[in-house]
């Protein structure tokens, strides 16, 4: 900058000179140069800045600018850029290590995860979500119509924060999943996160209860008959040894046929008893394997009506139904269904019994495929001290209950996967809740 200034007070005194002609067009040309190096020195900075810029713009970690420069300024912000690139590629293989980590955590999650924007386009899909629904690589969530027509209207009206339980008929196999949604923003961008979590664990847990209570009232039942005939039998076993050196005429009269009578006929009433147990466990451990389909709720509710009509007028009990919506539907096997409901309504006619203004209300949820069914009384109820044993086999309540009824209720609900629960007030309120 000192020499371009320097230079045209130089040109303007050897102009005055004639015979300095040369020199003078010589300070014309050096100045000329000056600028042109003046200039190419502010670009080598831009050049330098537009490098590091760019750097930064396609995440290239790799550039290394020169330190080496014997001009100061530019040995120091050659160090800087150097420091700041570095500083962003570790930053960098940062990201990058946890995102392979997220990878690869997601890939061992066995909750079903889904990712998708207010577009539905997919931002994440993890290897258990298609492996529970059976579903390859797709872009946008319009389409997993195949699991389900609804399902992508589904994953869309999901609330952040809700569970939710829900059955899916895939291929064949029903899907119990407690499904969980969140929301949240990113920048400008709207993105929702849907876990399906398949709850079948859960209910193998149930089931290794209720067969633990099983072999405690299958325990209960077999001593209950075994002990009175093997001591009745061992009663006429030592009547007969005790008297072997007398002759018949001796000991046998009317008092020892009339016990001997009476000690093999209650022999015989406990072991039909014994069988009678043994064949209602059978029906509960044969049901047949269910043939699911699509069932209309609202002829499936007026066949109960039509069913229990005439009891219904006896016992003067006002029974309604409500659906949702018309056109409900159930994925379910027909006839093992309509057992159960006539199961829960043959209970609640029972407790209506002794109850004034009788009332019996059966309604569905909202959903459709059904996904849960209520069965409601405001009869005598279940006592809090028995309300934990009503789905144990052969438990009852009743004079003349097999205990069966409720048990075999929920057989048949675990093979439409899905689950029987009660809660009642005694004397105000029973509700059957069938959740599929």
């Amino acid at each position: 900058m000192i020499l371009i200034s320097l230079t045209p007070v130089l040109f303007l005194y050897v102009h005055s000179k004639e015979y300095m002609v040369v020199t003078t067009y010589s300070l014309v040309v050096l100045w000329v140069l000056q600028i042109v190096y003046l200039l190419h020195y502010v670009n080598k900075t831009n050049r330098d800045l537009s490098r590091f810029f760019d750097a930064f713009q396609y995440q290239d970690a790799t550039l290394v600018f020169n330190e080496q420069k014997k001009d100061k300024a530019f040995k120091n912000l050659h160090q800087s850029f150097n420091h700041i690139i570095n500083a962003f590629g570790k930053v960098k293989i940062e990201k990058e290590k946890d995102f392979i980590f997220f990878q690869h955590t997601l890939e061992l999650v066995g909750i079903g995860l889904l990712a998708f924007d207010k577009e539905g386009n997919v931002k994440l899909c993890n290897p258990a979500f298609k492996e529970l629904f059976l579903v390859e690589d797709f872009l946008n969530i319009s389409e997993l119509e195949c699991i389900d027509k609804e399902f992508p209207d589904f994953l869309e009206r999901t609330k952040s924060g809700k569970q939710k339980l829900r059955n899916y008929l895939v291929k064949n196999r029903i899907l119990k999943l407690a499904v969980k949604a969140t929301s949240f923003r990113l920048e400008d961008e709207q993105l929702k996160v849907v876990a399906f979590q398949d709850i079948k664990n859960a209910v193998d847990k149930g089931e290794m209860d209720a067969m633990h209570k099983l072999i405690r009232v299958f325990a209960h039942e077999i001593t209950n008959s075994v002990s009175p005939i093997s001591m009745l039998s061992a009663s006429l076993i030592e009547l007969y040894q005790n008297n072997e050196e007398k002759s018949k005429d001796d000991f046998i009269d009317e008092g020892t046929i009339s016990n001997t009578i009476m000690g093999l006929t209650t022999i015989r009433k406990r072991s039909k008893g014994l069988l009678a147990f043994v064949d209602e466990y059978k029906n509960l451990t044969h049901l047949p394997k269910p043939y699911f389909e699509l069932i209309r709720m609202e002829k499936l509710f007026m066949q109960i009506e039509m069913l229990f009509k005439e009891e219904f007028k006896a016992e003067k009990i006002e029974f309604t139904y409500h659906l949702q919506d018309k056109d409900q539907e159930l994925i379910a096997d027909e006839k093992l269904i309509t057992q159960v409901l006539i199961n829960l309504v043959r209970n609640a006619i029972d407790a209506l019994k002794e109850t004034e203004n009788k009332t019996l209300f059966i309604s569905t949820g909202e959903a459709n495929p059904v996904n849960f069914i209520i069965i409601r009384d405001n009869g005598a109820g279940i006592p809090e001290d028995v309300i934990d044993n009503v789905f144990t086999p052969f438990f009852t309540t009743k004079e003349k209950g097999s205990g069966i009824g409720l048990n075999l209720s929920r057989q048949i609900m675990r093979l439409h996967s899905g689950t029987i629960a009660v809660r009642s007030k005694p004397n105000c309120l029973t509700e059957f809740t069938l959740q599929f």
